[in-house]
């Protein structure tokens, strides 16, 4: 057998192979994680009343009647600079009211390469929020604190919501 011959062969199947190879990530989802804070003690918090978030003058859910929480990760959207999410809480009471924090932001276009789909990755600029009163529904956002403002595919927390309750 001659490895004059065969070498070259060889190495032009591997070119190949390297030609072909697509680096897209398999974790190409980009979502903003929120972390739920207790506002008395600073704290971790788990939140057992229902959570759904949806965006305003839209239909969508974008989170579904969650309970038992501490955190949760939200789609943000591509176009525009700022979103507007309607935070719905509900208990087994009967009781429900809705807060809203709005987060302005700015979008930028991401490539990994030609043959993988674009992704929209943000940069968080500010965020308001307003709260209702807590005789309505004993739990209610306090505030929020922006952590880190990249919004990418790293599930790092982004923002910080801080939770006061009537207890």
């Amino acid at each position: 057998m001659n490895i004059g011959k065969i070498f070259p062969f060889i190495a032009s199947l591997f070119m190949l192979e390297a030609c072909s190879n697509i680096d897209c990530p398999l974790d190409n989802i980009v979502e903003m994680t929120c972390g739920l804070y207790s506002a008395d003690k600073k704290t971790p918090f788990t939140l057992t009343d229902t959570l759904t978030i949806t965006p305003l003058h839209s239909d969508s859910i974008l989170l579904n009647k969650a309970q038992n929480i501490k955190s949760f990760v939200l789609p943000l959207s591509y176009a525009g600079n700022m979103d507007t999410l309607l935070f719905h809480f509900s208990n087994a009471e009967g009781q429900s009211a809705t807060d809203t924090i709005w987060i302005e932001k700015t979008n930028q276009k991401h490539f990994e390469s030609a043959d993988c789909p674009l992704s929209i990755f943000h940069t968080l600029q500010t965020v308001r929020w307003s709260s209702h009163n807590i005789s309505v529904m004993p739990v209610t956002i306090d505030s929020v604190s922006l952590v880190r403002p990249i919004v990418n595919y790293e599930n790092i927390e982004n923002l910080r919501i801080f939770l006061r309750t009537a207890q």
